[in-house]
């Protein structure tokens, strides 16, 4: 991946942001590509876009249509990228075993976001498996 532009290695660098953004928005709305757009007033940095496409419209590509439909939203995140020649690129990013994956950090994030800052988060947008987890932890915690 030495080839990569450099914004797009510094967010990839960032391996906890992009993936809560990319799980965070797969629960929302379904498959995505999470694009990364340079950010023009920071060289060095990035902006993040969910892609959700029109598979019945013919979007997206066929390549990237076949991507999005086989990845593992649980393990992978699907990302697109512009490079200096204006060629866009896909790529399906699987997380190491026993590593941190996006539904691991969609986790951990919302339940330091619950801790630290619950006015940023909207329960009833958190999925069914999330609420049913926070029942366990709370009948766990009147157990004790």
């Amino acid at each position: 991946m030495s080839d990569l532009p450099e914004y797009v290695k510094n967010t990839l660098d960032e391996w906890d942001s992009i993936s809560y953004f990319a799980y965070d928005c797969y629960e929302k709305v379904g498959r995505v590509a999470v694009g990364i757009e340079a950010d023009p007033d920071n060289p060095a940095g990035a902006r993040l876009l969910a892609f959700q496409y029109d598979f019945q419209d013919g979007k997206p590509d066929k390549k990237t249509a076949q991507i999005l439909e086989i990845y593992d939203p649980e393990n992978e995140i699907v990302i697109q990228f512009m490079h200096d020649d204006g060629q866009v690129q896909t790529l399906k990013l699987r997380t190491a075993p026993d590593a941190r994956h996006p539904k691991r950090i969609f986790f951990f994030e919302t339940l330091r976001k619950l801790s630290e800052e619950p006015s940023t988060v909207n329960l009833s947008e958190l999925p069914a498996w999330m609420i049913e987890a926070l029942e366990q932890l709370d009948e766990i915690k009147k157990d004790q």
